[in-house]
């Protein structure tokens, strides 16, 4: 493997967009919807809001059919792109004239093409979303969705109306939705990267552990970003297999150690300056992450930094409510919490909660140190 790429070939890490802006733009965009949530009969609005998962539907089938990828070089009539994919022509008509009418795709007569904000379904779009388009639109996810009355009158998961084992023994026995699942946490992490990587002066410190990092994007950021630190990457061996090619992309793979491990159920490296743990605390239960996060602890020096990255509830407004109801429904026991929930579970375990640092993107950092 080529680590000594030239900086023409290197993955960049863009600038972090500003905060304020974006914040606005959320508050506005939500702002709006509202506006026109009041504006419409309640009956009608309440029909389309439930539709909406009939739209998620429809943008998987673009993708889970390759019809996004087939529009990527531009708008194709729908008897010609049926016959290169395979499909029924009828239906594909209708398909695409449901998402074009509404402003999802370009319509020209018989022909579609992608609109700005589907462009990136394709999987070569260099902001792609296609794997987290498929692993939110996926039978699995529909499944258990259905079942959300059962987990609220109960409080617990639903996870055992359709597997015996858990997630991850369950993908690892589907290698289809393992791919997608994983590489919707690459395309996840890949966009919050940026401002990951610059929220906390990781340049600071000399080494630094990404745990359950998957295949290195945000730990790559962190090293580009902050080239003075060298770093190891934490996850299990058939995900951090795939962990050279992004962090020769980086530029970073010579100041970067890949170890395969369970960092829930196993030890991890000792004596680093920085423990990054991102989108790992939501998908448990405060008493599962008990003995891991005492583990974590024992591993670290007194004057180590844990970071935890994961959406931090505000107060009041907005966060992502409905990805919180995801971890009632499928993980064990998890919750996105609220800082104070935070430093419950810090001090619970050895640390305490120094600050937490909103980002552009929808999670925090949680940064704690050891107690």
């Amino acid at each position: 493997m080529n680590t000594h790429l030239a900086p023409a070939d290197l993955t960049p890490v863009p600038p972090a967009p500003p905060l304020g802006p974006v914040r606005f733009g959320q508050r506005l965009q939500r702002a709006l919807q509202r506006l026109v949530n009041r504006m419409g009969p309640p009956q009608f609005v309440l029909m389309d809001l439930v539709a909406q998962r009939w739209r998620a539907d429809a943008l998987g089938a673009l993708v889970r059919l390759g019809i996004a990828d087939a529009l990527g070089a531009g708008p194709m009539e729908v008897d010609a792109l049926a016959r290169r994919l395979g499909l029924h022509a009828g239906a594909t008509y209708r398909l695409l004239r449901a998402l074009a009418r509404e402003g999802l795709l370009v319509e020209q007569g018989r022909a579609f093409g992608l609109s700005p904000l589907t462009e990136p379904l394709r999987r070569d779009h260099p902001h792609s979303m296609a794997n987290m388009i498929l692993e939110l639109s996926c039978a699995r996810n529909a499944h258990l969705w259905a079942r959300l009355s059962e987990a609220v009158q109960s409080g617990d998961g639903v996870w055992e109306t359709f597997s015996d084992g858990n997630l991850w023994t369950w993908l690892d026995a589907h290698p289809d939705e393992h791919a997608a699942f994983h590489g919707a946490m690459r395309e996840l992490t890949r966009e919050g990267a940026p401002s990951f990587a610059r929220a906390y002066d990781f340049g600071r410190h000399r080494t630094v552990a990404d745990l359950g990092g998957g295949t290195g994007h945000l730990l790559g950021a962190i090293l580009a970003v902050h080239p003075n630190l060298r770093g190891v990457l934490v996850d299990a061996a058939q995900v951090v297999a795939g962990a050279g090619p992004v962090l020769a992309g980086f530029g970073v793979a010579d100041r970067c150690e890949v170890v395969a491990g369970d960092i829930l159920d196993g030890e991890i490296p000792a004596g680093l300056d920085v423990y990054v743990a991102k989108n790992i605390a939501h998908g448990v239960s405060d008493a599962l992450l008990a003995a891991p996060m005492r583990r974590w602890r024992q591993a670290m020096r007194p004057d180590s930094v844990l970071v935890l990255i994961d959406v931090v509830v505000p107060p009041d407004g907005p966060y992502l409510g409905f990805l919180d109801l995801q971890m009632l429904l499928a993980s064990q026991g998890g919750r996105e919490r609220t800082e104070a929930e935070f430093a419950t579970l810090l001090s619970a375990n050895g640390f305490a909660l120094d600050r937490v640092i909103p980002t552009p993107a929808p999670m925090s950092l949680v940064v704690a140190r050891p107690a």
